[in-house]
């Protein structure tokens, strides 16, 4: 046996650098570039634009209440004006900044999440008079939680898809204030679209998507708008 190197035995090693040596390379699909600032602000204003009309489309089209025509301005706009308060105050959790463009803290995202519906709740009970069908009054909450609830959806799934991995931060309670805040809206089609005017089943019948939409939104939270 020879102690000598055969270094000409190296020339039968592959260079792994050689082209031929390399795997082939694997493309990645090409990505949609990320929509900027003012497209995002765009389609958020057409979802807007397509939630309310697709709620005034509802008492246009679908159902309004018979006695609409005769009511006093004053008891419309009340109508109105309470769950559409609630909307606002909702949807300030929604788009609100913060100081460092990561949204409002946690506790305030959860009071502005619960003090709307509350506030519908107390405004509703303070105006409104006593029910006075009291023996079909499940029959008739009930009906209008399901009209209420599609009235929620729409806007609800509309608002989910423009803020798709828009939240950085605390998701799921904007999602939720999003899912109150379009029950709020829903309420305030049923006030021109329902003609039952007693307080408890404007709570119970209109008011209580408020708080469905709010889980609904704080799943959605955890699944389609954390960024």
């Amino acid at each position: 046996m020879s102690d000598d190197l055969d270094l000409q035995g190296l020339r039968q090693i592959p260079d792994p650098f050689a082209p031929s040596a390399l795997p082939p390379s694997r493309e990645l699909p090409p990505r949609a570039p990320s929509p900027t600032r003012a497209e995002r602000t765009r389609r958020r204003v057409l979802a807007a634009i397509a939630a309310v009309s697709f709620e005034v489309g509802w008492v246009v089209l679908v159902e309004r209440r018979r006695d609409l025509g005769s009511l006093p301005a004053w008891s419309v706009a009340l109508g109105l004006l309470i769950p559409l308060a609630a909307a606002a105050l909702a949807f300030r959790a929604v788009s609100s900044k913060g100081r460092r463009g990561l949204g409002v803290p946690t506790s305030w995202l959860a009071a502005l999440c619960t003090f709307p519906p509350a506030l519908f709740v107390v405004a509703t009970l303070a105006t409104r008079p006593p029910d006075a069908d009291a023996g079909h009054f499940w029959d008739l909450a009930v009906r209008c939680m399901g009209v209420t609830s599609v009235l929620t959806a729409v806007p609800l799934a509309l608002g989910a898809g423009v803020f798709r991995h828009a939240f950085v931060a605390a998701s799921t309670w904007r999602t939720a204030a999003l899912g109150v805040a379009c029950g709020a809206l829903a309420a305030a089609t049923m006030s021109l679209a329902c003609w039952h005017d007693g307080a408890l089943h404007i709570v119970v019948g209109h008011g209580t998507m408020m708080m469905v939409g709010g889980a609904a939104g704080a799943l959605l939270g955890r699944r389609i708008t954390r960024a």
